[in-house]
């Protein structure tokens, strides 16, 4: 989750993410058993997590960068409701298909370091969200 002092831009004040891999892999992490749930027959999903531990790096370049951090721990919960049918994506060249909704999702968020915390208002939304199940890499297969 990134911060910024007014508009989007140059003005990042924080950038909470759970930092990059040995193996490369960034900005990933597993969560616990439960804490993502998701009922594609219904059109719902839910990720909700408390007082994760992560790093707050301050702003995208130095995170990219892997460099200086603060130890944060963040907290939210997020809701995904499909509005209307689900729709596929593939793309055999890439090897990548997938079954999606289009969806709102309503976040609930807060994040706090030493000296820090900042909590969303109530009824944040998004412009656009997607969720559903994919296949890629050695995962994908034509049938």
């Amino acid at each position: 989750m990134d911060l910024f002092n007014g508009a989007v831009g140059t003005n990042q004040v924080h950038d909470f993410n759970p930092g990059i891999r040995s193996s490369g892999l960034f900005w990933t992490v597993p969560v616990k058993e439960g804490a993502l749930q998701a009922d594609f027959e219904d059109g719902r999903a839910t990720l909700a997590l408390s007082d994760f531990d992560l790093e707050d790096y301050g702003n995208l370049e130095n995170a990219l960068k892997d460099g200086p951090e603060v130890d944060a721990s963040v907290s939210f919960n997020m809701s995904w409701t499909a509005k209307g049918d689900a729709f596929n994506v593939s793309d055999p060249v890439h090897r990548f298909a997938g079954r999606y909704f289009l969806a709102n999702v309503d976040i609930a968020w807060s994040g706090m370091e030493e000296g820090f915390e900042f909590t969303s208002s109530p009824g944040v939304t998004n412009v656009k969200s997607v969720f559903g199940r994919e296949r890629n890499g050695i995962f994908f297969s034509d049938d």
